[in-house]
Protein backbone atom coordinates (compact mmCIF):
# COMPACT_ATOMS: atom_id res chain seq x y z
CA UNK A 1 0.00 0.00 0.00
CA UNK A 2 2.81 2.42 0.89
CA UNK A 3 4.52 1.74 -2.44
CA UNK A 4 1.28 2.42 -4.30
CA UNK A 5 0.80 5.70 -2.42
CA UNK A 6 4.37 6.75 -3.20
CA UNK A 7 3.77 6.00 -6.89
CA UNK A 8 0.58 8.09 -6.93
CA UNK A 9 2.38 10.89 -5.13
CA UNK A 10 5.14 10.94 -7.76
CA UNK A 11 2.57 11.13 -10.55
CA UNK A 12 0.04 13.55 -9.04
CA UNK A 13 2.20 16.06 -7.19
CA UNK A 14 3.99 17.46 -10.26
CA UNK A 15 0.64 17.74 -12.09
CA UNK A 16 -0.93 19.51 -9.13
CA UNK A 17 2.03 21.87 -8.79
CA UNK A 18 1.81 22.89 -12.46
CA UNK A 19 -1.95 23.38 -12.25
CA UNK A 20 -1.65 25.54 -9.14
CA UNK A 21 1.05 27.65 -10.77
CA UNK A 22 -0.80 28.09 -14.07
CA UNK A 23 -2.10 31.59 -14.77
CA UNK A 24 -4.57 30.09 -17.21
CA UNK A 25 -6.10 27.73 -14.63
CA UNK A 26 -6.38 30.51 -12.03
CA UNK A 27 -7.94 32.88 -14.56
CA UNK A 28 -10.54 30.29 -15.58
CA UNK A 29 -11.40 29.65 -11.95
CA UNK A 30 -11.77 33.39 -11.28
CA UNK A 31 -13.82 33.86 -14.43
CA UNK A 32 -16.44 31.32 -13.44
CA UNK A 33 -16.45 32.44 -9.80
CA UNK A 34 -17.35 35.98 -10.96
CA UNK A 35 -20.66 34.69 -12.30
CA UNK A 36 -21.50 32.62 -9.23
CA UNK A 37 -23.27 35.23 -7.07
CA UNK A 38 -25.46 36.47 -9.92
CA UNK A 39 -26.38 33.12 -11.43
CA UNK A 40 -27.05 31.76 -7.94
CA UNK A 41 -29.71 34.39 -7.29
CA UNK A 42 -31.29 33.89 -10.69
CA UNK A 43 -31.32 30.10 -10.53
CA UNK A 44 -32.64 29.94 -6.96
CA UNK A 45 -35.56 32.27 -7.73
CA UNK A 46 -36.36 30.40 -10.92
CA UNK A 47 -36.20 27.05 -9.15
CA UNK A 48 -38.37 28.13 -6.23
CA UNK A 49 -41.12 29.60 -8.38
CA UNK A 50 -41.11 26.59 -10.70
CA UNK A 51 -42.15 24.11 -7.98
CA UNK A 52 -45.29 22.46 -9.42
CA UNK A 53 -47.16 22.48 -6.10
CA UNK A 54 -47.14 26.30 -6.00
CA UNK A 55 -49.45 26.46 -9.02
CA UNK A 56 -51.97 24.32 -7.14
CA UNK A 57 -51.78 26.58 -4.10
CA UNK A 58 -51.83 30.01 -5.78
CA UNK A 59 -53.38 29.22 -9.14
CA UNK A 60 -51.77 28.97 -12.56
CA UNK A 61 -52.50 32.59 -13.50
CA UNK A 62 -50.93 34.01 -10.33
CA UNK A 63 -47.87 31.77 -10.67
CA UNK A 64 -47.50 32.76 -14.32
CA UNK A 65 -47.44 36.44 -13.29
CA UNK A 66 -44.87 35.73 -10.55
CA UNK A 67 -42.66 33.75 -12.94
CA UNK A 68 -42.81 36.55 -15.48
CA UNK A 69 -41.80 38.99 -12.72
CA UNK A 70 -38.70 37.00 -11.67
CA UNK A 71 -37.78 35.87 -15.20
CA UNK A 72 -35.28 38.75 -15.78
CA UNK A 73 -33.13 37.34 -12.95
CA UNK A 74 -32.56 34.28 -15.14
CA UNK A 75 -32.29 36.06 -18.50
CA UNK A 76 -29.82 38.65 -17.23
CA UNK A 77 -27.65 36.17 -15.32
CA UNK A 78 -27.67 32.59 -16.59
CA UNK A 79 -28.56 33.55 -20.16
CA UNK A 80 -25.57 35.90 -20.44
CA UNK A 81 -23.12 33.76 -18.50
CA UNK A 82 -20.47 33.93 -21.23
CA UNK A 83 -20.19 37.69 -20.68
CA UNK A 84 -19.34 37.06 -17.02
CA UNK A 85 -16.83 34.42 -18.09
CA UNK A 86 -14.97 36.54 -20.65
CA UNK A 87 -14.82 39.57 -18.32
CA UNK A 88 -13.77 37.51 -15.30
CA UNK A 89 -11.09 35.59 -17.17
CA UNK A 90 -9.86 38.71 -18.95
CA UNK A 91 -9.55 40.72 -15.75
CA UNK A 92 -7.87 37.93 -13.76
CA UNK A 93 -5.48 37.02 -16.58
CA UNK A 94 -4.54 40.66 -17.24
CA UNK A 95 -3.93 41.17 -13.54
CA UNK A 96 -1.61 38.15 -13.43
CA UNK A 97 0.19 39.13 -16.63
CA UNK A 98 1.06 42.52 -15.16
CA UNK A 99 2.16 45.67 -16.94
CA UNK A 100 -1.32 46.50 -18.25
CA UNK A 101 -4.54 47.89 -16.84
CA UNK A 102 -6.63 44.79 -16.02
CA UNK A 103 -9.91 46.61 -16.57
CA UNK A 104 -8.93 47.61 -20.10
CA UNK A 105 -7.59 44.10 -20.72
CA UNK A 106 -10.97 42.65 -19.71
CA UNK A 107 -12.82 45.23 -21.83
CA UNK A 108 -10.70 44.33 -24.86
CA UNK A 109 -11.49 40.65 -24.40
CA UNK A 110 -15.22 41.44 -24.08
CA UNK A 111 -15.30 43.59 -27.22
CA UNK A 112 -13.51 40.93 -29.27
CA UNK A 113 -15.97 38.31 -28.01
CA UNK A 114 -19.03 40.43 -28.85
CA UNK A 115 -17.68 41.39 -32.28
CA UNK A 116 -17.64 37.74 -33.34
CA UNK A 117 -21.27 37.20 -32.27
CA UNK A 118 -24.01 37.27 -34.94
CA UNK A 119 -26.22 40.33 -34.57
CA UNK A 120 -29.12 39.25 -36.72
CA UNK A 121 -31.99 37.13 -35.37
CA UNK A 122 -34.04 34.84 -37.59
CA UNK A 123 -37.74 35.54 -36.94
CA UNK A 124 -39.08 33.06 -39.50
CA UNK A 125 -40.41 33.31 -43.05
CA UNK A 126 -36.92 34.22 -44.21
CA UNK A 127 -36.95 37.46 -42.24
CA UNK A 128 -34.30 38.70 -39.82
CA UNK A 129 -34.03 41.56 -37.40
CA UNK A 130 -30.99 43.27 -35.98
CA UNK A 131 -30.25 42.17 -32.43
CA UNK A 132 -28.11 39.94 -30.24
CA UNK A 133 -29.44 36.43 -29.72
CA UNK A 134 -28.99 35.43 -26.07
CA UNK A 135 -27.76 32.00 -27.15
CA UNK A 136 -24.53 33.63 -28.38
CA UNK A 137 -23.72 35.07 -24.96
CA UNK A 138 -25.09 32.14 -22.97
CA UNK A 139 -24.00 28.56 -22.26
CA UNK A 140 -23.30 27.74 -25.92
CA UNK A 141 -20.64 30.46 -26.10
CA UNK A 142 -18.64 29.50 -23.00
CA UNK A 143 -15.68 28.11 -24.94
CA UNK A 144 -15.62 31.16 -27.20
CA UNK A 145 -15.64 33.37 -24.10
CA UNK A 146 -12.73 31.41 -22.59
CA UNK A 147 -10.76 31.80 -25.83
CA UNK A 148 -11.19 35.56 -26.03
CA UNK A 149 -10.62 35.99 -22.29
CA UNK A 150 -7.04 34.92 -22.94
CA UNK A 151 -6.46 36.04 -26.53
CA UNK A 152 -7.88 39.54 -26.00
CA UNK A 153 -5.51 40.15 -23.09
CA UNK A 154 -2.53 38.66 -24.97
CA UNK A 155 -3.11 40.97 -27.95
CA UNK A 156 -3.58 43.97 -25.69
CA UNK A 157 -0.39 43.27 -23.73
CA UNK A 158 1.63 42.59 -26.88
CA UNK A 159 0.66 45.98 -28.28
CA UNK A 160 1.45 47.80 -25.02
CA UNK A 161 4.77 45.96 -24.60
CA UNK A 162 5.80 46.90 -28.14
CA UNK A 163 4.99 50.58 -27.47
CA UNK A 164 1.97 50.59 -29.79
CA UNK A 165 0.20 53.09 -27.61
CA UNK A 166 -0.19 56.83 -27.18
CA UNK A 167 1.89 58.26 -24.35
CA UNK A 168 0.65 61.42 -22.65
CA UNK A 169 2.56 63.64 -20.19
CA UNK A 170 2.71 62.44 -16.59
CA UNK A 171 0.58 65.39 -15.54
CA UNK A 172 -2.46 63.84 -17.31
CA UNK A 173 -4.77 61.95 -14.88
CA UNK A 174 -4.22 58.18 -14.87
CA UNK A 175 -7.75 57.36 -16.01
CA UNK A 176 -7.35 59.50 -19.15
CA UNK A 177 -3.84 58.16 -19.73
CA UNK A 178 -5.13 54.57 -19.60
CA UNK A 179 -7.81 55.36 -22.17
CA UNK A 180 -5.29 56.78 -24.63
CA UNK A 181 -2.89 53.92 -23.90
CA UNK A 182 -5.68 51.51 -24.86
CA UNK A 183 -6.55 53.26 -28.12
CA UNK A 184 -4.12 51.49 -30.45
CA UNK A 185 -4.09 48.09 -28.62
CA UNK A 186 -7.89 48.03 -28.60
CA UNK A 187 -8.00 49.04 -32.27
CA UNK A 188 -5.61 46.22 -33.18
CA UNK A 189 -7.66 43.72 -31.19
CA UNK A 190 -10.89 44.83 -32.86
CA UNK A 191 -9.37 44.52 -36.34
CA UNK A 192 -8.22 40.99 -35.50
CA UNK A 193 -11.73 40.22 -34.24
CA UNK A 194 -13.14 41.40 -37.58
CA UNK A 195 -10.79 39.04 -39.43
CA UNK A 196 -11.80 36.16 -37.14
CA UNK A 197 -15.45 36.98 -37.73
CA UNK A 198 -14.93 37.00 -41.51
CA UNK A 199 -13.03 33.70 -41.57
CA UNK A 200 -15.59 31.83 -39.46
CA UNK A 201 -18.31 33.32 -41.61
CA UNK A 202 -16.92 31.19 -44.46
CA UNK A 203 -17.54 27.95 -42.55
CA UNK A 204 -20.80 25.95 -42.79
CA UNK A 205 -21.64 27.05 -39.22
CA UNK A 206 -21.38 30.72 -40.17
CA UNK A 207 -19.80 32.05 -36.96
CA UNK A 208 -17.13 31.20 -34.41
CA UNK A 209 -19.45 30.20 -31.55
CA UNK A 210 -21.47 27.72 -33.62
CA UNK A 211 -18.25 26.33 -35.12
CA UNK A 212 -16.65 25.73 -31.70
CA UNK A 213 -19.90 24.40 -30.27
CA UNK A 214 -20.34 21.93 -33.14
CA UNK A 215 -16.76 20.70 -33.43
CA UNK A 216 -15.39 21.08 -29.88
CA UNK A 217 -17.84 21.91 -27.13
CA UNK A 218 -20.60 19.45 -27.90
CA UNK A 219 -18.33 16.40 -28.47
CA UNK A 220 -16.28 17.15 -25.34
CA UNK A 221 -19.44 17.73 -23.28
CA UNK A 222 -20.68 14.28 -24.25
CA UNK A 223 -17.53 12.81 -22.75
CA UNK A 224 -17.10 15.12 -19.75
CA UNK A 225 -20.74 14.82 -18.68
CA UNK A 226 -20.92 11.03 -18.86
CA UNK A 227 -21.32 8.63 -15.93
CA UNK A 228 -17.71 7.31 -16.17
CA UNK A 229 -16.40 10.88 -16.28
CA UNK A 230 -18.33 11.75 -13.11
CA UNK A 231 -16.83 8.73 -11.34
CA UNK A 232 -13.38 9.88 -12.45
CA UNK A 233 -14.06 13.44 -11.29
CA UNK A 234 -15.16 12.30 -7.84
CA UNK A 235 -12.25 9.92 -7.39
CA UNK A 236 -9.71 12.53 -8.55
CA UNK A 237 -11.22 15.09 -6.19
CA UNK A 238 -10.71 12.81 -3.19
CA UNK A 239 -7.37 11.57 -4.45
CA UNK A 240 -6.01 15.11 -4.56
CA UNK A 241 -7.39 15.70 -1.06
CA UNK A 242 -5.63 12.51 0.09
CA UNK A 243 -2.33 14.20 -0.77
CA UNK A 244 -3.33 17.42 1.00
CA UNK A 245 -4.32 19.33 -2.14
CA UNK A 246 -7.62 21.15 -2.55
CA UNK A 247 -9.43 18.63 -4.73
CA UNK A 248 -12.37 20.81 -5.72
CA UNK A 249 -10.06 23.53 -7.02
CA UNK A 250 -7.96 21.07 -9.01
CA UNK A 251 -10.85 19.15 -10.54
CA UNK A 252 -13.31 22.00 -11.10
CA UNK A 253 -10.87 23.83 -13.34
CA UNK A 254 -11.27 20.99 -15.85
CA UNK A 255 -14.97 20.16 -15.52
CA UNK A 256 -16.49 23.54 -14.66
CA UNK A 257 -17.03 24.79 -18.25
CA UNK A 258 -19.03 21.67 -19.10
CA UNK A 259 -21.01 21.54 -15.85
CA UNK A 260 -21.79 25.26 -16.05
CA UNK A 261 -23.01 24.91 -19.62
CA UNK A 262 -25.29 22.02 -18.61
CA UNK A 263 -26.60 23.89 -15.56
CA UNK A 264 -27.37 27.01 -17.54
CA UNK A 265 -29.27 25.01 -20.15
CA UNK A 266 -31.33 23.35 -17.41
CA UNK A 267 -32.16 26.65 -15.67
CA UNK A 268 -33.21 28.22 -18.97
CA UNK A 269 -35.40 25.20 -19.76
CA UNK A 270 -36.92 25.37 -16.28
CA UNK A 271 -37.73 29.07 -16.71
CA UNK A 272 -39.34 28.31 -20.07
CA UNK A 273 -41.41 25.45 -18.64
CA UNK A 274 -39.59 22.87 -20.78
CA UNK A 275 -38.14 19.45 -19.93
CA UNK A 276 -34.65 19.67 -18.43
CA UNK A 277 -32.11 18.43 -21.00
CA UNK A 278 -29.09 17.45 -18.85
CA UNK A 279 -28.97 14.71 -16.22
CA UNK A 280 -25.46 15.73 -15.18
CA UNK A 281 -24.80 19.36 -14.26
CA UNK A 282 -23.54 21.38 -11.31
CA UNK A 283 -26.62 20.48 -9.29
CA UNK A 284 -26.08 16.75 -9.75
CA UNK A 285 -22.35 17.07 -9.10
CA UNK A 286 -22.89 19.05 -5.91
CA UNK A 287 -25.63 16.79 -4.60
CA UNK A 288 -23.98 13.43 -5.26
CA UNK A 289 -20.24 13.90 -5.79
CA UNK A 290 -18.37 17.06 -4.88
CA UNK A 291 -19.87 18.47 -1.69
CA UNK A 292 -17.77 17.77 1.39
CA UNK A 293 -20.56 16.13 3.39
CA UNK A 294 -19.99 12.88 1.48
CA UNK A 295 -16.77 12.52 3.44
CA UNK A 296 -17.40 14.52 6.60
CA UNK A 297 -20.87 13.35 7.67
CA UNK A 298 -20.43 9.55 7.43
CA UNK A 299 -16.93 9.77 8.89
CA UNK A 300 -18.14 11.89 11.81
CA UNK A 301 -21.00 9.47 12.54
CA UNK A 302 -18.61 6.51 12.33
CA UNK A 303 -16.12 8.24 14.64
CA UNK A 304 -18.73 8.94 17.31
CA UNK A 305 -20.13 5.41 17.08
CA UNK A 306 -16.70 3.79 17.12
CA UNK A 307 -15.26 5.84 19.98
CA UNK A 308 -18.36 5.18 22.05
CA UNK A 309 -17.71 1.45 21.83
CA UNK A 310 -13.90 1.47 21.64
CA UNK A 311 -11.89 3.89 23.73
CA UNK A 312 -10.08 6.32 21.40
CA UNK A 313 -10.07 9.73 23.06
CA UNK A 314 -7.90 11.22 20.30
CA UNK A 315 -10.44 10.31 17.62
CA UNK A 316 -13.34 11.45 19.78
CA UNK A 317 -11.72 14.86 20.29
CA UNK A 318 -11.13 15.25 16.54
CA UNK A 319 -14.77 14.33 15.87
CA UNK A 320 -15.99 16.97 18.31
CA UNK A 321 -13.79 19.62 16.70
CA UNK A 322 -14.83 18.62 13.18
CA UNK A 323 -18.56 18.28 13.88
CA UNK A 324 -19.79 21.84 13.31
CA UNK A 325 -17.68 22.61 10.21
CA UNK A 326 -18.22 19.08 8.86
CA UNK A 327 -22.00 19.50 8.78
CA UNK A 328 -21.46 22.49 6.50
CA UNK A 329 -19.05 20.70 4.15
CA UNK A 330 -15.85 22.09 5.66
CA UNK A 331 -13.80 18.99 6.27
CA UNK A 332 -10.27 20.35 6.65
CA UNK A 333 -10.31 19.54 10.42
CA UNK A 334 -10.84 15.90 9.52
CA UNK A 335 -8.44 15.97 6.58
CA UNK A 336 -5.53 17.30 8.61
CA UNK A 337 -6.62 16.55 12.18
CA UNK A 338 -7.72 12.93 11.98
CA UNK A 339 -5.85 12.81 9.56
CA UNK A 340 -7.14 11.57 6.23
CA UNK A 341 -4.21 13.08 4.35
CA UNK A 342 -1.65 10.38 3.49
CA UNK A 343 -3.50 7.92 5.73
CA UNK A 344 -3.35 4.56 3.87
CA UNK A 345 -6.39 3.27 5.78
CA UNK A 346 -8.47 6.19 4.46
CA UNK A 347 -7.55 5.88 0.77
CA UNK A 348 -9.97 3.08 -0.14
CA UNK A 349 -13.08 4.59 1.53
CA UNK A 350 -12.21 8.01 0.07
CA UNK A 351 -12.12 6.52 -3.44
CA UNK A 352 -15.20 4.33 -2.92
CA UNK A 353 -17.36 7.17 -1.57
CA UNK A 354 -17.91 9.02 -4.89
CA UNK A 355 -18.39 5.72 -6.72
CA UNK A 356 -21.24 4.75 -4.38
CA UNK A 357 -22.94 8.17 -4.15
CA UNK A 358 -22.60 9.01 -7.85
CA UNK A 359 -23.85 5.61 -8.96
CA UNK A 360 -26.96 5.76 -6.77
CA UNK A 361 -27.75 9.34 -7.82
CA UNK A 362 -27.12 8.73 -11.52
CA UNK A 363 -29.29 5.65 -11.85
CA UNK A 364 -32.01 7.17 -9.65
CA UNK A 365 -32.25 9.96 -12.24
CA UNK A 366 -31.87 7.60 -15.19
CA UNK A 367 -34.78 5.41 -14.05
CA UNK A 368 -37.02 8.33 -13.14
CA UNK A 369 -36.87 7.92 -9.37
CA UNK A 370 -35.42 11.43 -9.23
CA UNK A 371 -36.03 14.34 -11.60
CA UNK A 372 -32.99 15.94 -13.20
CA UNK A 373 -31.23 18.54 -11.06
CA UNK A 374 -32.37 22.01 -12.04
CA UNK A 375 -28.85 23.41 -12.16
CA UNK A 376 -29.54 25.84 -9.33
CA UNK A 377 -26.37 27.27 -7.80
CA UNK A 378 -25.97 26.83 -4.05
CA UNK A 379 -23.27 27.87 -1.57
CA UNK A 380 -20.76 25.08 -1.08
CA UNK A 381 -21.63 25.08 2.64
CA UNK A 382 -25.22 23.90 2.02
CA UNK A 383 -25.77 20.85 4.30
CA UNK A 384 -26.72 17.38 3.15
CA UNK A 385 -30.46 16.76 2.54
CA UNK A 386 -31.04 20.50 2.06
CA UNK A 387 -28.76 20.47 -0.98
CA UNK A 388 -30.66 17.58 -2.56
CA UNK A 389 -34.01 19.19 -1.82
CA UNK A 390 -33.06 22.53 -3.37
CA UNK A 391 -31.01 21.30 -6.31
CA UNK A 392 -33.59 18.75 -7.47
CA UNK A 393 -36.77 20.46 -6.28
CA UNK A 394 -37.48 17.04 -4.78
CA UNK A 395 -37.87 15.71 -1.25
CA UNK A 396 -36.83 12.31 -2.59
CA UNK A 397 -33.35 13.64 -3.44
CA UNK A 398 -32.80 14.71 0.16
CA UNK A 399 -34.06 11.34 1.42
CA UNK A 400 -31.73 9.44 -0.93
CA UNK A 401 -28.81 11.49 0.36
CA UNK A 402 -29.83 10.65 3.91
CA UNK A 403 -30.19 6.93 3.20
CA UNK A 404 -26.79 6.87 1.45
CA UNK A 405 -25.18 7.92 4.72
CA UNK A 406 -25.96 4.45 6.14
CA UNK A 407 -23.67 2.34 3.87
CA UNK A 408 -21.02 5.07 3.81
CA UNK A 409 -20.99 5.24 7.62
CA UNK A 410 -20.74 1.43 7.79
CA UNK A 411 -17.80 1.51 5.36
CA UNK A 412 -15.95 4.12 7.39
CA UNK A 413 -16.70 2.23 10.62
CA UNK A 414 -15.13 -0.90 9.10
CA UNK A 415 -11.95 0.91 8.09
CA UNK A 416 -11.72 2.71 11.43
CA UNK A 417 -11.69 -0.71 13.07
CA UNK A 418 -8.92 -1.89 10.74
CA UNK A 419 -6.85 1.23 11.44
CA UNK A 420 -7.43 1.05 15.20
CA UNK A 421 -6.36 -2.58 15.45
CA UNK A 422 -3.29 -1.91 13.31
CA UNK A 423 -2.24 1.11 15.39
CA UNK A 424 -2.69 -0.77 18.67
CA UNK A 425 -0.73 -3.79 17.47
CA UNK A 426 2.11 -1.71 16.03
CA UNK A 427 2.31 0.56 19.08
CA UNK A 428 1.42 3.72 17.16
CA UNK A 429 -1.48 4.12 19.59
CA UNK A 430 -1.04 3.23 23.25
CA UNK A 431 -4.08 3.46 25.48
CA UNK A 432 -1.96 3.47 28.65
CA UNK A 433 -0.08 6.58 27.57
CA UNK A 434 -3.32 8.34 26.72
CA UNK A 435 -4.79 7.53 30.15
CA UNK A 436 -1.62 8.74 31.85
CA UNK A 437 -1.67 12.00 29.92
CA UNK A 438 -5.36 12.49 30.71
CA UNK A 439 -4.68 11.97 34.43
CA UNK A 440 -2.01 14.65 34.39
Amino acid sequence: MNGFIELLQKVLMPIAAKMNASKYIRAMRDGFVLSLAYTMVGSILTSIFSIPALADWFGAETMGAIQAFVNPTTVMTNSIISIFVVVGIGYSFANQEGGINPLHGAATALVMFLMTCPYTIDVGDGKTITGLDFSYVGAKAIFTAIFFGFVGVKIYKWAVTHKLSIKLPDSVPASIQDSFTSFLPAGMAMLIALVIRFLFGLTPQGNMTDFIFYWVQRPLSGIALSYPAMLLMGMLNNLFWFFGLHGQTMVSSVWRPFLTQASTENIEALAAGQALPNLINNGFSGSFIMYGFWISVPLLIALFLYTKRHKRNDWHDVAKIGLAPGLFNIYEPLMFGFPLVLNPFALIPMLLTPIISCTVGYFACLFGILPYATGVGLPITTPVVISGLLQFNSVTAGLIQLVLMIPLTAMWYLFLGIQDRSERQSGVYKEEEEESNAAK
